[in-house]
């Protein structure tokens, strides 16, 4: 029994790392977006599997990727709803579909069809579902816009789907000819597209997770080789003058992509590092800023992002020892020069 309860879980998943909630933000969009208020926010996010349907719209909305829908989407070029008829693959919720998921449906080639029912009365979903597939699919066109591809998609409202699976169908005689070598060469040639697209290797145990949705995009900018001055669909901070280096952002980031950094030298200035491809443009570090000084660049080439760390604020410690900058720490510093984040 509990085996089959498992399977038929579909709850999203989710990491109380990523979460902005979680870690003091006043983010609640996960809860205002679920249609059958099974979201619950108060240390942590509970997610009642009563009332969840999966239809994924949380997952839409969610700034920091903190949730993903359970399982992966089928790689196939015509999906449908739970509430479509037909001989189609389908999915709980067409709104569980993400950016990543159309890329690799649409690597394999040719137009997506996806098969949704009247979602403004469906029990699952809401009338929210449709924008949902929106937003995923312009996220999905800016990655394959990288490669000199489009995605060719199209939603219709039906009852019933019957496009049979994709699959490779192969005679008893064919086989008897010797014919599974080349059927084995012809899969992988249909496969290989999917798997550039593959789930890439789990993140050593002494860093952070990344979130695995940002990750596949990032994967998928990777692949098309863009050059350093390439714009990218990505989102970078940048720290204007005012910065008074509180912990502030170091402690929100879900990632841990900024950090603030003290100089053991005599000058005893700070700083504040960015790693670039540890961000995941969630806008936490904009939010927690107590001096409104931090904002959020959409204009990002690969340079940018795939570039050594970088100094996004730097103070010298002024000659009066009041002010933020000037309240060292009374340890000597270690050999990086690294103030954890909890340290004020």
């Amino acid at each position: 029994m509990g085996w089959a309860f498992k399977q038929a879980d579909v709850t999203p998943t989710f990491s109380a790392q990523h979460c902005l909630a979680v870690r003091g933000g006043s983010c609640r969009a996960c809860a205002e977006a679920c249609p059958h208020e099974a979201i619950t926010i108060t240390r942590t996010v509970a997610i009642d599997p009563v009332d969840c349907t999966g239809c994924g719209l949380c997952v839409a909305v969610c700034p920091s990727f903190a949730l993903a829908p359970r399982g992966r989407a089928p790689a196939e070029r015509a999906l449908r709803c739970s509430q479509v008829a037909g001989e189609a693959s389908s999915v709980v919720c067409l709104a569980r579909l993400q950016a990543s998921d159309l890329v690799r449906i649409a690597a394999s080639g040719g137009g997506v069809t996806l098969a949704r029912s009247d979602c403004a009365s469906c029990d699952i979903g809401g009338a929210e579902v449709p924008a949902a597939i929106d937003r995923a699919a312009a996220a999905a066109r800016d990655l394959l816009a990288l490669h000199g591809r489009t995605l060719t998609l199209e939603v219709v409202e039906v009852d019933q789907l019957d496009v049979p699976r994709d699959r490779l169908e192969v005679s008893r005689r064919e086989l008897l000819r010797g014919g599974w070598s080349q059927v084995r060469r012809s899969g992988g040639s249909l496969l290989a597209p999917l798997e550039r697209f593959a789930e890439p290797e789990e993140a050593p145990h002494d860093r952070l997770a990344l979130p695995a949705e940002h990750v596949q995009r990032v994967r998928a900018i990777a692949l098309s080789r863009p050059t350093d001055d390439t714009p990218v669909p990505l989102r970078l901070p940048e720290v204007l003058d005012g910065c008074i280096l509180c912990p502030a952002c170091t402690r929100a980031c879900p990632t841990n992509a900024i950090r603030r950094v003290f100089d053991g030298d005599a000058a005893g200035g700070a700083r504040l590092e960015l790693d670039h491809d540890r961000c995941i443009g969630c806008d936490a570090c904009v939010d927690a800023c107590p001096v409104d000084v931090v904002q959020m660049r959409d204009d990002v080439t690969w340079g940018e992002f795939g570039g050594p760390t970088r100094i996004v604020y730097r103070a010298e410690r002024p000659a009066s020892p009041l002010g933020s900058v000037a309240r060292a720490p009374a340890r000597a510093p270690d050999d990086t020069g690294v103030d954890d984040a909890d340290a004020s």
